[in-house]
């Protein structure tokens, strides 16, 4: 936010209520997806009094570093997957309770609009290294600086655009609105949709998409981010032992 104030002292307990708030109406989120942190151990020092785990590692992309978090039930029960360095991704492999396997990532694809074709490998190498894990069954998130143009094309390689399966909402669509976001007081006014989810695969099923911190801080003018958080429910169908890989 452009107090700096906020930015540097509240920004972490602010980001916590805003996430964890994001489940009042059923539970906090399984997984948190992160990208742009300050530093390697900002997931894990903002999240772990409530029971989170980096579970992925964490890995620097062009801005910032990217973590991936789970509840400490779900990670005592996962593996990092290791990744290439230029994916800016961190994933791991999760064996669900109901005997369902399935695969998860945070990312930080490369800038602008001219990295597309450098965002079209990136995704081609990340669907190959989780598919290694749990087949097609994957959960990927993250901050994909993509532009519409791409999607048919990405949508090829990774799976089911989250936001199109729980119904196109247009009120859900721009992660970016720096019409009503000043976070860059400098900056111009456009729309995108820069961040993204996909689900891959026949077990899992998208239920419910939403945005988060999507408004001002309360008694402010400054958001947390330049981007708004998704909050997304995913339901995972059961799979039989002999399936498992």
């Amino acid at each position: 936010a452009p107090c700096f104030d906020t930015r540097s002292r509240d920004a972490p307990r602010l980001i916590r209520e805003c996430i964890l708030g994001s489940g009042r109406s059923s539970r906090p989120p399984d997984i948190i997806a992160l990208q742009e942190c300050p530093y390697p151990s900002f997931g894990t020092e903002t999240f772990v009094e409530q029971g989170y785990v980096s579970a992925g590692g964490t890995t620097l992309s062009h801005c910032g570093y990217v973590d991936l978090l789970l509840k400490k039930q779900l990670a005592e029960k996962s593996r990092p997957i290791s990744l290439d360095r230029n994916l800016s991704s961190v994933a791991c492999r999760i064996a669900l309770p109901n005997q369902t396997t399935i695969s998860v990532s945070s990312s930080h694809l490369a800038p602008f609009k001219h990295g597309a074709g450098t965002r079209l490998r990136q995704c081609q190498n990340l669907k190959e290294s989780l598919h290694q894990e749990s087949g097609n069954n994957m959960i990927l998130l993250g901050d994909y600086n993509m532009r519409q143009s791409e999607d048919k094309a990405i949508e090829n390689i990774l799976g089911i655009d989250a936001w199109k399966a729980a119904g196109s909402n247009y009120r859900n669509k721009f992660t970016w609105d720096s019409f009503c976001n000043e976070y860059h007081e400098d900056g111009f006014s456009f729309r995108a949709r820069f961040d993204r989810c996909y689900a891959g695969g026949d077990k899992i099923h998208v239920n419910r998409f939403g945005l988060i911190g999507n408004k001002a801080v309360v008694g402010t003018k400054d958001f947390l981010s330049d981007h708004y958080g998704m909050i997304i429910g995913i339901d995972v169908e059961k799979s039989s032992l002999d399936a498992e890989k």
